[in-house]
């Protein structure tokens, strides 16, 4: 714990006002509990600090209008009780999954007018625990590459030290957690693309086992490999995340039916 708390501090002294203003999941939902604030306005500071950090190019496409609708809706449920476990998170995805409505460019031209008809079965998990969706993020062209300088839309910078590489091929995620622009972003892992950025810029990653999280409405590098997990800036947002993701799923003949 020590040695975590030494690292933080570190990232803090090398990047600047960005990593401060991250928080995890748990302080915000006591936050939103005591009245301190709402969901509402955390995706307003959420979207205020994307507008901040757009030299990072970590985001593709982002939901003001309807994350800050989904947010108004949650803070409805909250305050009459029914909210789902997710209620004042705030998530950003990588954009290889689907959102319905949403663009879908897997970090290429090839997609770059592609809008998705459905959500996936992750996505779908997310928002029906109450999470709020902010943004798409960006990646290596269709997951190839490890440092998320391969994208048709840019490079992605890394928050600790904006002259050095993310990773990859998820680094849009990972910089989003980083820099304090969403509680926790999904991406998915193949070779080490959750795993290696995660490293590089000093969050929790993790990759799933196979088969633990239902991979419909996931536009694959490698579908027998691929596996959807969360970045987070604490491993109980990332267990949380997993757990809501987690479980067998009829569109996806390889999740695994096993208790979450």
């Amino acid at each position: 714990h020590a040695s975590a708390v030494r690292r933080t501090s570190s990232l803090h002294h090398f990047a600047g006002p960005l990593l401060k203003q991250h928080a995890t999941f748990d302080v915000t939902r006591k936050e939103i509990e005591r009245g301190v604030t709402t969901c509402e306005r955390v995706t307003e500071r959420f979207l205020g600090a994307i507008e901040e950090g757009k030299r990072l190019n970590a985001f593709l496409s982002v939901f003001p209008e309807k994350a800050l609708e989904q947010a108004r809706a949650v803070d409805k449920k909250i305050a009459a009780g029914s909210a789902g476990r997710l209620a004042g998170m705030v998530v950003a995805l990588k954009d290889v999954l689907c959102v319905k409505g949403a663009l879908a460019t897997c970090g290429s031209k090839i997609l770059e007018n592609f809008v998705s008809l459905f959500d996936a079965t992750a996505v779908q998990r997310l928002l029906g625990e109450d999470a709020v969706l902010i943004g798409k993020t960006n990646m290596d062209e269709f997951a190839m590459g490890s440092s998320t300088e391969n994208s048709a839309f840019g490079v992605v910078r890394n928050p600790v030290d904006e002259t050095k590489v993310p990773g990859g091929s998820r680094g849009g995620s990972c910089v989003a957690v980083a820099a304090g622009m969403s509680h926790p972003a999904l991406g998915t892992d193949t070779g080490g693309s959750i795993r290696q950025p995660a490293s590089f810029c000093g969050v929790v990653g993790l990759k799933p086992t196979y088969g633990r999280v239902s991979r419909y409405g996931l536009i694959a590098l490698s579908s027998s490999f691929d596996q959807i997990g969360p970045f987070a800036n604490s491993v109980a947002d990332a267990a949380l995340v997993l757990q809501v993701i987690a479980g067998h799923d009829d569109r996806d003949s390889t999740s695994a039916s096993v208790p979450v």
